[in-house]
């Protein structure tokens, strides 16, 4: 199963949200040693987009809440070192282009496959280990829609 776009920005959204906590926290500790922001900031960093997929074969945090799984394109666990070239692939793009290769990535994914540039290059796709339900619930529906049959 594929895994909506909503998901992928979901739990890209959830580790990001992570490590920017972290690194607000951080700020703060600069005037108990100066060292000290950078070390939380970098720990933040590699503790949320790299040490889970130690953890867990194919899933950050993010992922894991919202369910999904980085896979081959066979459907088999990714080897340790192409998901975490992935990943560092990713977010030195991110960080460089200042978020620009994300709107790009989203425009290059295919909706049948929901694999993006960073996909294509490490062979690797996304999966959804959720059942589906049949409905579509992005935004929810509002009373009135609900008694309308919408």
């Amino acid at each position: 199963m594929v895994p909506s776009f909503e998901k992928r920005v979901r739990a890209f959204s959830i580790d990001t949200s992570g490590v920017t906590l972290f690194i607000i926290l951080s700020i703060f500790m600069g005037q108990i040693a100066p060292f000290l922001p950078w070390l939380v900031s970098g720990g933040a960093f590699i503790g949320f987009y790299f040490v889970p997929y130690f953890i867990s074969s194919g899933q950050t945090f993010g992922k894991r809440i919202q369910k999904i799984k980085l896979t081959d394109l066979d459907g088999n666990d990714v080897p340790l070192w192409r998901v975490l070239l992935r990943e560092l692939f990713k977010l030195t793009l991110s960080v460089a282009t200042f978020g620009l290769y994300l709107i790009i990535a989203f425009f290059v994914m295919n909706d049948k496959t929901s694999r993006t540039i960073h996909d294509y290059i490490f062979k690797t796709k996304m999966i959804d280990l959720e059942k589906p339900t049949g409905k579509s619930n992005i935004l929810g529906k509002s009373e009135s829609m609900k008694k309308r049959g919408f």
